[in-house]
């Protein structure tokens, strides 16, 4: 019973737990959900209602705030920034855009990851729009690692388009056609993208007319048009671009009537569309090969056009355009005061956008100032806010803590003896099952030799048998026989003549029964050992015809070695000799005998054709396993050189003794 007790507050207090924590999950996905359509709210409303804008945003700011999302009060500042970037209100959106990066910026998970490169993207937008070139290449190559490292292929690709347009924009083309060949990195799913692939295709074929490189930019006109072909109304825009690139490319080729309808196709499209800039593009085009063409009237009216539509423009570039060639048509029209007057106001520009560039500059410097001095003070308040939530958090999740420990540790107890109790068991198993496996290659082996030493038997009886019938006793036939044909009505002479050829053959009998006695064991081996026994083998050889071996013997003590041993050692030998005469075709062969200190070394050398000892042995078949078991059995070593074509070496290493 007293146990029970301890076992049910435990319980109790999980259940109390899981129970808060699942209620306060509901109620905070329920205000994301409510912060999520005030923000899509805001966005909805028109430009120009900027006060209720900012109400709802402000309620979606409060909602995430009150549940402590850190993701989605990023979230929600950069959705706060984006829109004041729309409204052109560049400061505010700086400045929510960096408290968003703020926020999130110590979030290590991927959602978070992924929402910290969509806030450096849009502050790169918005520092690109203040003019500081520098700072939003900056934070586009700070955002290239993070998608890089989540693999987001679409935003990654979206990025690499933004740092070509900025070195375009640069007149560095070479380096935004590196950007530009990145951003048309393999999607998953290319159809989904048809229209981004077509239009980065342009950008690449921009920079090529700009490079005078006119046969890649048509390459990739042919790629951006099949590409458009695949698309439907979404990228309808796209084409107004892609006219206008074909009628540059017409240009250059001099088809000027091609490239007319070029540009006339491009500007339908984008006036249809109250696509500006494309519609812009165009005018300038076709009022430059207008004038190319010598008709500077219609140059004129399509520039008035432009002029007007280049003031709905935020880049002045459109504008000094502008006034750039209607001051050379006014001139060549010869209207000289309407050319001074264009002229007059390009001056005014440009002096006004080189004074913007330099106030724009100094803003620059005095914003990284203050951004600098805010995001100071930012840290210090996250400071005092992370050290208050982290006290809070720490006395709501004590109890908690140390019921899971508790219940992690009894957990780990009951693993950790029943690894242990299965992995004693399993060891033991291991343990028995190698010594079995030792046990069976060790009896295996025993067999083996055995098996080999039988067979080695098996064969000095054959050979024996062999010798006893077909030398000995054919003599002893012969004898026979020729004693049959003694009768007692032959002369002396001729019994004496023939009992003296019997005598004779007798003799050679007992020569035949000798060396069949000392094949199988020289009486020399048992009087004088192996070395003169090795000698007395090879010069017996000599005297069968055998005339091309030579034998060597250095230093052999046979009192020191058993005559077992010794015995093995020659039948070794023996076999050897044999396989040399009968396989290897040698001119020489080389018998060597050497005795170091207590080790004893017998060497078989030939100059024949040699074998592969990679491939297999040809020695296995006469009698190599015999040898490899008479060498085992005296607990030496055998050692096998040989190549075709270069002879074979083949050394035995052993003690004299088996101490």
């Amino acid at each position: 019973m007293s146990m029970r007790i301890p076992i049910l507050i435990i319980l109790f207090c999980i259940t109390a737990g899981v129970y808060a924590q699942k209620t306060t999950s509901q109620r905070g996905a329920s205000d994301a959900v409510s912060a999520d359509l005030y923000i899509r709210l805001a966005r909805k409303l028109p430009l120009r209602d900027t006060v209720q804008a900012l109400k709802y945003f402000q309620q979606a700011l409060q909602l995430e705030e009150k549940n402590e999302n850190r993701l989605g009060i990023a979230r929600t500042y950069l959705a706060i920034g984006a829109w004041f970037n729309t409204i052109n209100n560049f400061q505010e959106a700086e400045k929510h855009l960096l408290i968003a990066r703020e926020d999130i910026l110590k979030d290590t998970s991927r959602e978070g990851r992924m929402l910290l490169a969509n806030i450096k993207r849009n502050l790169a937008e918005v520092l690109g729009n203040k003019g500081q070139t520098q700072l939003q290449t900056e934070e586009y190559l700070q955002t290239i690692p993070l998608l890089e490292k989540m693999h987001a292929i679409p935003e990654l690709n979206a990025t690499y388009q933004d740092l070509g347009d900025i070195f375009f924009s640069k007149s560095q083309y070479k380096t935004a056609i590196t950007y530009y060949y990145k951003s048309l990195t393999s999607y998953e799913d290319p159809s989904r993208y048809y229209h981004l692939i077509a239009s980065r295709h342009l950008s690449l074929a921009s920079c090529m007319y700009h490079l005078d490189s006119l046969q890649k930019m048509e390459s990739h006109l042919l790629e951006a048009k099949a590409k458009l072909d695949k698309t439907g109304v979404d990228s309808i825009n796209i084409w107004a671009d892609y006219y206008y690139h074909e009628g540059l490319l017409d240009v250059k080729h001099q088809l000027y009537h091609h490239a007319a309808n070029m540009f006339y196709n491009g500007l339908t499209i984008a006036r249809r569309l109250n696509y500006n800039v494309a519609i812009c593009n165009n005018l300038y085009s076709l009022a430059k090969l207008f004038e190319k063409q010598g008709q500077y009237d219609k140059a004129m009216k399509l520039m008035e056009e432009y002029g007007r539509l280049s003031y709905t423009l935020k880049d002045f570039p459109f504008r000094l355009h502008a006034l750039d060639l209607m001051a050379e048509l006014s001139f060549k029209q010869h209207y000289p005061d309407e050319a001074y007057k264009y002229l007059r106001k390009y001056i005014i520009l440009a002096d006004s956008l080189q004074e913007r560039e330099v106030t724009e500059k100094i803003h620059e410097l005095e914003a990284h100032y203050q951004s600098s001095e805010k995001e100071n003070r930012i840290k210090l308040l996250q400071h005092e806010n992370e050290r208050q939530e982290f006290a809070l958090q720490k006395n709501r999740l004590l109890i908690s803590l140390m019921v899971v420990i508790i219940l992690s540790l009894l957990v780990v107890a009951a693993l950790s003896y029943l690894f242990y109790r299965n992995g004693r068991k399993l060891l033991e198993q291991q343990r028995q099952l190698h010594e079995f496996e030792v046990e069976r290659i060790r009896q295996e082996h025993k067999i083996s030799l055995l098996s080999a030493m039988l067979e080695g038997q098996e064969k000095e009886r054959t050979r024996l048998a062999r010798d006893l019938h077909d030398g000995l006793g054919g003599l002893l036939s012969g004898i026979k026989l020729e004693l049959s044909t003694v009768t007692p009505s032959q002369t002396t002479v001729h019994r004496q003549s023939l009992i003296q050829n019997t005598l004779q053959r007798l003799d050679g009998a007992m020569d035949e029964l000798r060396r069949i006695a000392r094949s199988m064991m020289p009486e020399i081996l048992i009087k004088y050992g192996l070395g003169e026994a090795t000698v007395e083998y090879c010069r017996g050889l000599k005297k069968t015809g055998t005339d091309n071996i030579i034998c060597q013997v250095f230093n052999f003590q046979a009192e020191a070695m058993e005559h077992t041993r010794q015995v093995v050692l020659y039948r070794i030998m023996q076999e050897l000799v044999n396989n040399a005469i009968k396989h290897a075709e040698a001119s020489q062969i080389l018998v060597l005998l050497q005795q170091t200190d207590n080790t004893l070394f017998l060497t078989v050398e030939d100059d024949g054709k040699g074998f592969d000892t990679t491939v297999g042995n040809k020695l296995k078949g006469a009698g190599l396993a015999n040898i490899e078991a008479r060498v085992e059995f005296l607990g030496g070593k055998i050692d096998i050189q040989s190549e075709p074509g270069t002879g074979t070496a083949i050394t035995i290493e052993c003690a004299t003794s088996i101490s």
